[in-house]
C-alpha cells in the first residue's frame, strides 16, 4: 500500500475490483480459465451467500485445501472478506494430516479438491468441493442440493437486477483479528498452527509496496505453492490488490514448463524458490560453460565480459524479458548457481522469512544484494543477531515488529519458547551480521554440530558443497560417533544419465573430491548413499529429524 492509499487490505481489494470490474485478473495457465474482477467479485457474492446459509459466522475457521488455481484464489478471498479465518492446507498432505489439521484448528467449513470427497463421515465438518471448470457449480460433499438452492435463491432475491460494481463493498478488517492460521511444514516435528494478524499481511503488503514494482495491468506467474506464506502474501494477495493479471501455473514446476510459460506470459515481476532458478542453470546455463573452449575463453578479460553479457541476456529473455528483478526465497540458494548470476550480472536478490511473519524479515534490491547475504531488515522489522560479536560469530536471529504472528494456536508452550519477554521472535537460524546491515545465514541452530575440537559446524554448508561438487541431488549430513557423515541420494533419471548403476559409484573418490572443497574441521568421512528419497514435508523440506 502506497502512502496515499488505504492501510486496509480489504478496502483496497474492494477499490480494485470496482476500478478493475471487466480487467483479467486470474487466469489458470495451460487451460485458458480466466476470470475478470466483476467475475472474481460475483463469485465472492455467492460464497457469502453459502456461508450464509450453512450458518458460517465471522471467526471461524474455514479451511481451504486444493492445488494452486483461479478458484482456490477466489475462494481465499471470499473467507478474507467474510472476516472468517481462512486455514490454507497444502494438498501434499495425507488424508489423515489433513483430517488431524482440521479437527486442531477447530474448522468449520472445508473447501477442497474431489480427492478429499469422504474425509469425514456423514455429519461432521461440512465441506465443499472446487469444481476446477466453474466456481459456481460445486459440488457438496456433506449437505444436499437443498443448500446450494437456497444460495442460488438469495442470490436472485437480493440482486434480480443482477450483481454490479455498486453492489460490492466489503467491511475493512481490524488489525489485530485473527486473518490466517497457517500451519508450519514440520520439518523437525508436527506442524504448528501460526496465527497471523491482519496487521503482520498490512505490513507485509507495505513492504510489498516499496520493494516491489507492481501496478493495474501488469503481469505476474505464480509458481509458488498459494497455501505458503511466501507465494500467498507477495505472488498472490499483493498482485491482486495491485489489479495485477495472474497467471497461475497449475501443473509441477519443470524447468521446460516454466520457460515455456514464461516465452508466453512475459510477466512484469515472479518469486520463486532457489531449486527451480537452480534447475534452470544446471539445464540451460552449465553445459555451456562447462564446455572446454568456454572454459578458456572465459580466462580472457575482454571476451569473458562479452560472453557473460550474452548469457545474462539469453536467461533474461527465456524468463519473458519483462521483469525487474527475481527474488528467491524459501530455502538458501546454491553458493555456484549464485555465484554464477552474479558473474553474468543476472538481476536477482534473495529475501529471507518465516511463517511466523508473514513471512518477511530481510530483503535488499538485487542492485544492493551482496554475495551469500539474505539483505537487510524489511520496512518495519528491527532484526539482530544475538550474539557476542554479531559480525563474526554465529548467533541466532532474532526479530520483532508488525509482521510478527500472535503466537501458536493451541500451544503456549512453543509460543512462549519462540517469543521472549521483551518480544523478540526467535528464528531459530544461526547467522551473522556485516557492518552495513547485510544478514548472512549460516544454518539451523537445530541442526549445528559441534567438532571434535570445539568448532561449531553448520552441515547446510557441507550439504552444499556435496550438492555442488557431485551428482547427488539430495543430501543430509549428520555427526556419528564425532565423524561427518553425508547420507545422499540420486535420482534412477541421473543414472541412466550417466550410464551406471548406484553400484558402480565410486564413494569414496566423491567424497574425497568434496573433501577439496570444505574446510578441515568440516570434513567428510564418508558418503552413505540411499536408495530412495528422503522424507519431506508438504512444503518439500527434507524431515531431519527422521535421519539424525
Amino acid at each position: 500500500m502506497r502512502e496515499n492509499e488505504s492501510p486496509s487490505i480489504i478496502k483496497r481489494l474492494e477499490e480494485v475490483i470496482r476500478e478493475q470490474w471487466d480487467c483479467e485478473a486470474l487466469t489458470d495457465y495451460g487451460n485458458d480459465i480466466t476470470y475478470t474482477y466483476g467475475g472474481i467479485a460475483k463469485r465472492i457474492c455467492y460464497f457469502h451467500l453459502l456461508f450464509e446459509s450453512l450458518g458460517i459466522k465471522p471467526g471461524d475457521k474455514v479451511a481451504i485445501c486444493d492445488k494452486n488455481s483461479s478458484n482456490w484464489a477466489i475462494a481465499m478471498l471470499a473467507v478474507l472478506t467474510y472476516h472468517a479465518v481462512a486455514v490454507p492446507l497444502l494438498p501434499d498432505y495425507s488424508k489423515e494430516q489433513l483430517k488431524m489439521l482440521c479437527e486442531h484448528c477447530d474448522a468449520k467449513f472445508m473447501i477442497a479438491s474431489f480427492r478429499l470427497a469422504n474425509l469425514w463421515p456423514e455429519g461432521q465438518c461440512p465441506m465443499y468441493m472446487i469444481d476446477v471448470v466453474d466456481l459456481l457449480a460445486m459440488t457438496p460433499s456433506i449437505y444436499t442440493d437443498e443448500v446450494e438452492d437456497k444460495a442460488y435463491a438469495l442470490f436472485a432475491q437480493r440482486y434480480p437486477k443482477g450483481f454490479t460494481k455498486e453492489h460490492v463493498h466489503y467491511e475493512a478488517e481490524n488489525p489485530d483479528d485473527l486473518m490466517i492460521l497457517s500451519y508450519t511444514s514440520g520439518s523437525t516435528g508436527n506442524p504448528k498452527g501460526v496465527m497471523l494478524p491482519w496487521r503482520s499481511l498490512q505490513s507485509n503488503m507495505r513492504f510489498a509496496a516499496d520493494a516491489l514494482p507492481c501496478e493495474k495491468g501488469m503481469k505476474a506467474f505464480l509458481i509458488l505453492p498459494m497455501a505458503h506464506m511466501f507465494g500467498f502474501a507477495f505472488d498472490f494477495l499483493y498482485g491482486v490488490t495491485c489489479g495485477a493479471h495472474l497467471y497461475i501455473l497449475t501443473k509441477i514446476p519443470a524447468p521446460k514448463v516454466i520457460l515455456e510459460a514464461f516465452a508466453t506470459v512475459r510477466p512484469n515481476y515472479f518469486l520463486c524458490v532457489p531449486l527451480v532458478m537452480e534447475k534452470i542453470i544446471r539445464s540451460k546455463v552449465l553445459p555451456v560453460l562447462n564446455k572446454p573452449a568456454m572454459k578458456v575463453l572465459l580466462k580472457v578479460p575482454g571476451i569473458h565480459q562479452l560472453i557473460c553479457r550474452k548469457i545474462c541476456q539469453q536467461l533474461t529473455n527465456a524468463l519473458g524479458g519483462n521483469f525487474y528483478e527475481v527474488i528467491m526465497g524459501g530455502a538458501p540458494l546454491n553458493k555456484e548457481v549464485e555465484k554464477i548470476l552474479r558473474m553474468v550480472g543476472f538481476r536477482f536478490t534473495i529475501g529471507y522469512g518465516m511463517t511466523e511473519c508473514g513471512p518477511i524479515i530481510t530483503y535488499s534490491d538485487w542492485k544492493e544484494h551482496r554475495l551469500g547475504s539474505c539483505g537487510k531488515a524489511a520496512l518495519g522489522m528491527e532484526v539482530k543477531v544475538n550474539s557476542s560479536d554479531p559480525k563474526n560469530i554465529p548467533g541466532e536471529i532474532i526479530t520483532k515488529g508488525p509482521n510478527m504472528m500472535r503466537g501458536y494456536y493451541k500451544n503456549e508452550e512453543a509460543t512462549q519458547s519462540t517469543i521472549d519477554e521483551d518480544g523478540w521472535l526467535h528464528t531459530g537460524d544461526l547467522g551473522v551480521v556485516d557492518k552495513d546491515g547485510f544478514f548472512y545465514i549460516r544454518g539451523r541452530k537445530k541442526n549445528m554440530l559441534l567438532g571434535s575440537n570445539g568448532q561449531n559446524i553448520y552441515p547446510e554448508e557441507a550439504e552444499d558443497q556435496v550438492l555442488t561438487h557431485s551428482i547427488f541431488e539430495e543430501c543430509v549430513v549428520v555427526q556419528r560417533e564425532g565423524k561427518l557423515v553425508a547420507l545422499v541420494y540420486v535420482s534412477d533419471m541421473m543414472l541412466r544419465k550417466l550410464g551406471k548403476t548406484r553400484e558402480e559409484l565410486d564413494l569414496e573418490a566423491i567424497c574425497r573430491d568434496v573433501n577439496l572443497h570444505l574446510p578441515s574441521y568440516c570434513q567428510l568421512s564418508k558418503l552413505e548413499q540411499r536408495d530412495e528419497e528422503f522424507v519431506k514435508t508438504p512444503k518439500k523440506s527434507i524431515r531431519r529429524f527422521l535421519y539424525n
